[in-house]
């Protein structure tokens, strides 16, 4: 099952000059140029007076001289004869042009080849000191643009068994990653990523068994990698299973969603517990894997400090004995479990009759799956609760959730820029 954050979303957005960056660093853009200054250097140098040994151009108008430039670019060219007469110049723009254009026609027709029938290996074979990123979901994208960010022309090859992604183009065009369709726990695939040469391997696919998987292959692969895998383990019971085997000590395990709690909880909410005299109840609207991460960050950075815990979702009681059995409960707290709608004002009635959130402000964290539902059940039980600490956590960045955050003082918080934050520079 795809982890939450490698859902599809609308792309973040990104500051002009970083885009305009990137844009020109494209290699797209350097081939379109050198193709303008070839065509125009043939069609100064017509202009100017310079005949062709083949055809008379003696009154010719502009179109059809910049017809002829263009034919330059035809392999084999049109039967126009060479450069003769004019001024030395133009006639020397006009040979230039004979010369560039055949070339930019011929790397575009080989680096199509090699795109869409050369092999792996032809494509990856001179790389060395590249990155590696299995998967091409949302946490790809996070990484690859922070990557970007501060190594420009670093080398990515991005590894996707699915044909196309949400995030493939942006990959491909605006980052110049490599795409390769493959399964990163085949031989053939691994057989030809050059992993002996490469820096870092992030296995960051939506199933956590295909990324330790995979890193138990590679590390048997390449030994000289070990401290150098990153692999992502989306839920919480599994990545703690997991923890004492071989593969987890020699590559670097981690959980989107623990980044991004861990710094609500210690930058946001650990604050706001010891501003009030009382433990604050907590409401925890949403016990999906962020919900259930929250309150293991709670557990760890914040015990003592708040109050009865609510755990509502509508399958809140399967995921409370999830929980349960790891990471487990903590004794410090009263925990009530509430199957229901976040969205039914009957949900909130029996959640009031269990808990006094009416005498102590409460703490309310909206994590559904859905940002529009999250935002929604948030501005309702504020109209109920106007005094209660509010947070709404999205997917990613918007316009609308903040202006409305501003307005009514919920705290919005956007889980791929926490997650990005929370990266370790030493990936980097």
């Amino acid at each position: 099952m795809n982890s939450e954050l490698d859902r599809p979303a609308v792309d973040d957005r990104v500051d002009a000059g970083g885009r305009a960056r990137r844009f020109l660093s494209r290699p797209f853009v350097w081939r379109a140029l050198a193709f303008v200054a070839v065509y125009l250097a043939a069609v100064v140098g017509l202009s100017l007076g310079v005949g062709v040994s083949e055809r008379d151009l003696v009154g010719v108008g502009l179109a059809e001289r910049a017809y002829y430039a263009l034919g330059l670019f035809v392999l084999g060219g049109l039967d126009i004869g060479t450069p003769i007469g004019g001024p030395a110049p133009a006639r020397s723009l006009l040979w230039f042009a004979y010369f560039a254009a055949p070339i930019i026609t011929a790397f575009a027709i080989i680096e199509t080849a090699l795109r869409l029938f050369g092999p792996l290996k032809l494509r990856v074979r001179p790389l060395a000191g590249h990155v590696v990123v299995a998967g091409a979901g949302r946490l790809t994208v996070l990484y690859v643009r922070k990557l970007r960010q501060r190594h420009p022309r670093k080398e990515i090859v991005v590894v996707e068994l699915q044909s196309e992604t949400a995030f493939m183009n942006e990959l491909r065009d605006l980052h110049r990653a490599i795409i390769v369709r493959g399964d990163i726990t085949r031989d053939k695939a691994l057989d030809e990523l050059r992993l002996d040469r490469a820096h870092r391997v992030l296995l960051l696919t939506g199933d956590d068994f295909t990324n330790l998987d995979a890193a138990a292959k590679i590390l048997r692969r390449a030994p000289d990698l070990a401290g150098r895998v990153v692999v992502h383990v989306s839920d919480l019971g599994f990545l703690r299973e997991t923890a004492g085997s071989s593969v987890a000590h020699a590559s670097e395990i981690f959980n989107g969603h623990e980044f991004a709690a861990r710094h609500l909880v210690k930058e946001h909410l650990a604050a706001r517990f010891q501003n009030t005299s009382y433990r604050d109840p907590v409401v925890l609207a949403g016990f999906g894997r962020f919900g259930r991460t929250v309150l293991d960050q709670l557990q760890r950075h914040a015990s003592g400090s708040f109050g009865p815990v609510v755990i509502l979702d509508e399958q809140a009681t399967r995921h409370a004995r999830t929980f349960e059995e790891e990471p487990g409960f903590s004794s410090d707290y009263v925990r009530v479990v509430v199957d229901g709608d976040a969205l039914d004002p009957d949900t909130w009635r029996r959640i009031r009759a269990e808990v006094d959130v009416d005498r102590n402000d409460p703490v309310i964290i909206f994590g559904a799956g859905s940002d529009g539902t999250n935002l929604q059940a948030a501005l309702a039980v504020g109209r109920r609760h106007p005094t209660a600490h509010i947070v709404v956590r999205s997917f990613r960045t918007s316009p609308f959730t903040a202006e409305i955050a501003q307005e009514t003082g919920i705290h919005a918080v956007n889980l791929g820029e926490l997650v990005q934050a929370g990266m370790p520079d030493a990936w980097f």
